[in-house]
């Protein structure tokens, strides 16, 4: 098992570590916390990009409806 520190998953996933600061949980990210710092594992990371390229790969086709965790257009206020 593999540990990356923040700056090293963000450099695999090719994110700059700010944006992966402020999304990993938004984006579903698996992550733990070592000490109060933010750690992955790259055994985890490696299934979570192969989940989304597999998923993106149905919705190419018409397999499946949208993204999951996408929020759609907001109605437009009048």
């Amino acid at each position: 098992m593999t540990i990356l520190n923040i700056e090293e998953a963000a450099k695999f996933l090719g994110k700059t570590p700010a944006a992966l600061r402020n999304g990993y949980k938004r984006w579903g990210i698996p992550h733990f916390r070592l000490g109060g710092q933010i750690k992955f594992t790259l055994e985890a990371l490696q299934t979570w990009v192969e989940k989304r390229m597999l998923y993106h790969s149905e919705v190419a086709e018409g397999l499946a409806p949208h993204e999951p965790g996408r929020r759609g257009r907001r109605p437009a206020s009048s």
